[in-house]
């Protein structure tokens, strides 16, 4: 009972942010693709148990927190779908023993004619593949990252939440964090003499890129600006791996003194309580892809002045494109061109890289002195 009161308390602090979000400039709300998200994903929130926020069904384009790195990821629903073949409820079906003995009477049938593999119950043997293949792809990944650096591994991934993920070198790990990792590498590849004191991630989902910073750069402060829901999960998460987290509570007491924090979390509509701090890395990963393009210009332009570097990974011409408000996709959207047009001025590109068939763009800007 005391659990369901306590989340039902943090909750609350949720339709507190949702209140105030309400109350400011449009240009620190959601945009039209996130606005189609909202709704569903608050209700999700509201629901489910938060303590087990990364075993939570759900897929893109339904409406839940995987549209920003939460929930099951290996058991991610297709797009509009509203079940994925192996969530946890079919398990007991697929691995009852009545259905494992007649499945392997089929199979044994099937060696004399194939007609009988149609008489199997397919979804039995299909879990077990498909689980397969998951190990087989964090073993590949587990061994690039080992061959490419292996102190990245020194970082290594929380089971709060109740993911499915596995164990290595008596460490656990999940696939989603092996890729993040790899994105990590992505970045601090260009910083091997370079002393990253602070770090703004601008859209951090639910914060493994600063759980990743954290663990790989002890002194590292890191700043994550966002949108309520999704700023209100990365902090859930984020508080219970541990970290000293300014969060909606310290900001409500005013509390403006950053110094005795690991990880700052500040809504969009407190973005001015950055302007005086010189960044040595601002971050952006997929977000700015799914802004309207007033929105992320106006982002770019405020960090722009106090960024020494600026990271950007984005989707070339942006995210799906609608033709009506209200509908799937982004109205208008930012397009590499348009980032590079207002960096321009203030920064060079020092690296810049095109990937998944010449659709996203990895770059990362220094400041003209």
């Amino acid at each position: 009972m005391k659990k369901k009161l306590s989340q039902t308390k943090i909750k609350n602090q949720l339709l507190e942010m949702m209140d105030d979000m309400s109350k400011v400039n449009p240009i620190f709300k959601p945009g039209n693709y996130w606005k189609f998200y909202e709704k569903n994903i608050l209700k999700q929130i509201l629901k489910e148990d938060l303590n087990l926020l990364r075993s939570w069904e759900g897929g893109a384009g339904t409406g839940s927190i995987h549209s920003f790195g939460g929930g099951e990821m290996e058991l991610q629903r297709g797009y509009k779908y509203y079940f994925h073949p192996f969530e946890k409820h079919f398990k007991k079906i697929d691995n009852n023993i009545i259905i494992k003995f007649y499945n392997s009477v089929i199979n044994k049938l099937s060696k004399y004619n194939k007609f009988f593999s149609y008489l199997s119950i397919r979804s039995s043997l299909a879990r077990k593949i498909f689980f397969d293949k998951i190990k087989k792809e964090f073993d590949m990944k587990y061994n690039l990252i080992e061959l490419i650096n292996p102190k990245l591994l020194e970082a290594k991934d929380s089971n709060f939440g109740e993911p499915i993920g596995f164990i290595r070198d008596k460490k656990f790990y999940t696939n989603y964090f092996l890729n993040i990792l790899i994105e990590y590498h992505h970045i601090n590849k260009n910083f091997k003499n370079v002393k990253i004191k602070n770090v703004v991630e601008l859209g951090a989902g639910t914060g493994i890129l600063a759980n990743i910073f954290l663990q790989l750069n002890k002194s590292v402060k890191y700043f994550i600006i966002d949108i309520p829901p999704t700023l209100f999960i990365a902090e859930y998460y984020l508080r219970n791996l541990g970290y000293r987290i300014y969060g909606y509570n310290e900001l409500k007491k005013n509390n403006k003194n950053f110094k005795n924090f690991d990880i700052i979390l500040l809504p969009t509509w407190k973005l001015n309580l950055l302007k005086n701090i010189n960044i040595d890395l601002f971050i952006n990963q997929a977000s700015f892809q799914e802004m309207e393009k007033y929105q992320s210009l106006y982002y770019l332009n405020f960090f722009k002045k106090n960024s020494k570097y600026l990271y950007l990974r984005n989707a070339i011409n942006g995210h799906s494109k609608t033709k009506k408000k209200g509908k799937f996709g982004v109205i208008n959207p930012t397009k590499m061109v348009d980032c590079e047009k207002i960096l321009k001025s203030s920064h060079k590109i020092i690296n810049k890289e095109l990937f998944n068939y010449n659709k996203n763009y990895r770059s990362l800007f220094k400041k003209i002195k």
